[in-house]
């Protein structure tokens, strides 16, 4: 019985989800068209730094999306990592707009900082354990899925180890070319894993390129 119920209320938490993840890219929308830049410096910053949380956020929602289509939300632990997930991308928006603002306010800064980076690195934390669980899913999956999301959970892993590390005072003490080392490494991880999965759908390519022409591969 539970389990059905768990199937009955999956499509309500799957609009429950695009509902929360829409409503936090629009919020960060309006907060960047509240923001009053003073010059064109500030205006470029503003870009760059919601092109940064729309691509975070759409990245986020793109793979809890796709994992959903892989496992069902249908024991009570899971709605309850669900909801969290959903309240830690509920409160980017305003994390990540303490972090922008072009007002410095001292201590407050580094604080948000350090939040943002503790939410985002649960959030990956999240996306690693919803890929544990289709690896150890009960489903019909091929090889090759399940070696993708091997591959995934490691991304995530090591994402949320580079935001929890980011977390550490002296990267918010040092500094390369003015900007903050711990905002480098918010935009080296994310990076990484762009990188590594460019470099695993090539290899998949390749492999598929030499399965079907008969050519052994060459090491």
């Amino acid at each position: 019985m539970a389990r059905e119920r768990g199937r009955d209320i999956l499509p309500e938490i799957e609009g429950l989800v695009d509902l929360i993840f829409g409503l936090a890219l629009s919020i960060g929308a309006l907060i960047l068209i509240n923001t009053v830049p003073k010059t064109s410096e500030e205006i470029l910053s503003d870009i760059l730094a919601f092109t940064y949380g729309f691509i975070i956020l759409v990245f986020i929602w793109e793979e809890v999306t796709k994992e959903m289509l892989l496992f069902k939300v249908e024991t009570t632990r899971m709605l309850r990592v669900t909801y969290l997930l959903l309240f830690l991308v509920a409160l980017e928006p305003y994390l990540f707009n303490l972090i922008t603002q072009h007002t410095s306010s001292g201590g407050v800064d580094e604080i948000s900082s350090m939040l943002y980076a503790a939410d985002l690195g649960a959030l990956m934390v999240i996306l690693a354990f919803f890929a544990q669980r289709i690896i150890d899913g009960e489903g019909n999956l091929s090889p090759r899925v399940r070696k993708i999301y091997l591959e995934k959970r490691g991304q995530f892993v090591f994402t949320a180890a580079v935001f929890v590390i980011s977390m550490i005072p002296i990267f918010w003490e040092l500094s390369i070319w003015g900007t903050k080392l711990r905002f480098i490494l918010w935009i080296l991880a994310p990076l990484v894993g762009v990188v590594v999965g460019v470099y695993r759908r090539h290899r998949e390519k390749v492999q598929e390129n030499e399965a079907a022409s008969g050519q052994p591969r060459v090491n």
